[in-house]
């Protein structure tokens, strides 16, 4: 696999044709080049008893990214990458080849058009496009079973950079 170069693009958050609030790019990114949405610093690995007992379980079930036994989540849903913030397409600009925070360009990408990536390629099990949830007035779609390659289940491995753990976790309202 040949050495891929990272970008340091700018990116910044706007109004999305595709949902709501969209992750763009401030600079023109080349297919290929490396490209850092996410910050280990605001994100933890949640184990799935812990998540459903706590009083934000509707947060993790909407907004965290499913994964065998737990969920990975903001630190606390306040400080959050712009990452976070990037919608699905079923032909993304992104794609991690890691499972993890690391994306690369799957093709040249202009200023000020919208990143996305597959979010059906973030979990071998578990379907983070549908969610976790059965919303109000919808019913829960399967997928048709297509092998992606998607994020790894469970904690991080050991030799990935994990999330920092804050006290601040121990706090009331960050269960």
């Amino acid at each position: 696999m040949r050495q891929r170069k990272w970008h340091k693009a700018l990116l910044y958050l706007g109004p999305s044709k595709i949902h709501g609030i969209g992750c763009f790019s401030g600079t023109g990114i080349k297919k290929g080049e490396f490209v850092r949405v996410w910050s280990p610093e605001d994100s933890r690995w949640v184990p799935l008893k812990k998540a459903h007992a706590s009083p934000h379980k509707k947060l993790f079930q909407r907004f965290g990214i499913r994964t065998t036994g737990g969920y990975w989540a903001p630190i606390d849903f306040l400080r959050i990458s712009v990452g976070w913030y990037m919608n699905h397409s079923a032909t993304p600009n992104l794609q991690s080849d890691d499972g993890d925070v690391t994306y690369y360009a799957l093709r040249d990408i202009e200023p000020g058009e919208e990143v996305t990536i597959d979010y059906r390629r973030m979990d071998d099990v578990h379907d983070n496009l549908s969610r976790d949830e059965v919303l109000p007035g919808r019913q829960r779609k399967r997928s048709t079973g297509m092998a992606l390659k998607r994020r790894p289940s469970g904690p991080p491995a050991s030799d990935r950079p994990q999330a920092r753990q804050p006290s601040r976790d121990a706090l009331p309202g960050h269960d």
